[in-house]
């Protein structure tokens, strides 16, 4: 009896440390399990050789929710309909090595949609690489035709990237924007982007330091702004309060008692549901030389508008955005300035149609593209700084460059 008792309590113990240690973990309740019991068949047999091979890979799969609940390699790595000249055959397996929304939206359908609408899809492809990579009817689904039924900007790759040229744009330009890179499969996007391969953790696509691997720099400081700002000077001092494992769809001020990126630009909280379409809730197009005000404007600023209220009071949110859209309109006419002195230049034939043949072009372009876009972000982000001394005094600096540079090239005979 007493040996049968030792061995039962024995048992107990082990049992009582295996669920301690696999199920619920010194983090609290989760459902992980070892990644080579956790995997079957073919799959099983990628775990084993990945695990020589890559072992970093193996180990992120093992941290993630998708092993945890189950989903395995070939889940995510089988071909879906339209992808067969993505398929490879590796190790007898037929496999798409980089799975994309298609793959994804097996599992998340409404997140894919979503995302195919927003300006991280098509449209940010299109942004630098221009109309060569789409189909007349992908520039009709996604809004890249103009009032004539001709591709936007002429369909021309970004002037930018080829004023660098293709290779500085490669590890540029196109490492962002290829958020939106058109797949073999004619899907657009890349979801990994955001949720890093092989977590794909919806906590760091919740974190500013991800949106930042782009929305930084002269041109789009959102990063800066946020840290300059109320939200993420909260943030920085407080990272530790925030909830970024809480569930989709449950948020509220207890998980997040500051907003990061994605908690006014998709996260669901205090009733406003969730969504993969980032300008949603935005207004204003921020972005072109002229900011406009979006088709569905003010729907989506009732949206933000509900965000806001999680933590903010009507009449200081009324303030802070009549104020926002002050300082944007202010950035447009210091722009309608700038066009007007280069259009004066060619219509006089002063200047030729060659992007950045002259240095008043580049001082033109800094006007709208760097210091004006700093303007509104930090008018709309609580960024002083960018609304001032990166923004709108450089706009005004700018100016008094441009009446300099145009009346030397009228002088000229």
């Amino acid at each position: 009896m007493i040996l049968s008792l030792g061995t039962g309590t024995v048992l107990a113990l082990g049992l009582l440390f295996l669920t301690y240690h696999f199920v619920v973990g010194p983090k609290g309740l989760t459902t992980n399990v070892p990644t080579l019991s956790a995997a079957f068949g073919v799959n099983r047999g990628c775990v084993e050789c990945h695990e020589k091979k890559s072992p970093g890979v193996v180990q992120s799969y093992h941290d993630s929710k998708h092993s945890s609940r189950g989903v395995q390699c070939l889940d995510c790595h089988t071909p879906v309909d339209g992808q067969a000249t993505m398929t490879k055959d590796h190790e007898n397996v037929a496999l798409v090595a980089k799975p994309s929304p298609k793959n994804c939206a097996k599992c998340h359908a409404p997140e894919v949609k979503e995302f195919a609408k927003s300006g991280h899809a098509a449209k940010a492809w299109y942004a630098v690489d221009g109309a060569k990579d789409f189909t007349r009817e992908e520039l009709a689904k996604n809004h890249l035709l103009d009032a004539k039924g001709q591709p936007v900007k002429a369909g021309k790759a970004n002037p930018v990237a080829t004023l660098i040229g293709k290779d500085a744009s490669a590890q540029s330009c196109k490492v962002c924007h290829a958020v939106g890179k058109k797949n073999l499969d004619g899907s657009f996007g890349d979801c990994t982007k955001c949720h890093l391969r092989h977590t794909f953790e919806v906590a760091q696509a919740r974190k500013p330091e991800t949106c930042a691997q782009c929305h930084l720099g002269p041109d789009h400081p959102q990063s800066e702004v946020y840290n300059e700002s109320a939200h993420g000077a909260y943030y920085a001092a407080n990272k530790e309060k925030f909830n970024m494992d809480a569930p989709a769809g449950t948020l509220t001020v207890k998980d997040f008692p500051a907003p990061t990126c994605a908690t006014c630009h998709m996260s669901g909280i205090g009733g406003v549901k969730g969504t993969h379409d980032v300008g949603e809730r935005l207004k204003w197009k921020l972005t072109p030389e002229v900011a406009i005000i979006r088709a569905n404007g003010g729907k989506n600023q009732a949206k933000m508008n509900s965000v806001c209220l999680n933590c903010h009071s009507q009449p200081s949110i009324t303030d802070v955005m009549a104020k926002a859209d002050t300082t944007i309109a202010l950035t447009n006419t210091n722009v309608l300035k700038g066009q007007a002195i280069l259009t004066d230049l060619r219509g006089t034939g002063r200047l030729g149609t060659k992007a950045f043949a002259y240095p008043i072009d580049f001082t033109y372009f800094e006007l709208w593209h760097h210091e004006g876009r700093r303007a509104r972000s930090g008018a709309v982000m609580g960024g002083p700084d960018y609304v001032n001394w990166h923004g709108i005094y450089e706009q005004q600096k700018a100016l008094i460059e441009l009446e300099s540079q145009a009346a030397e090239l009228r002088a000229k005979p």
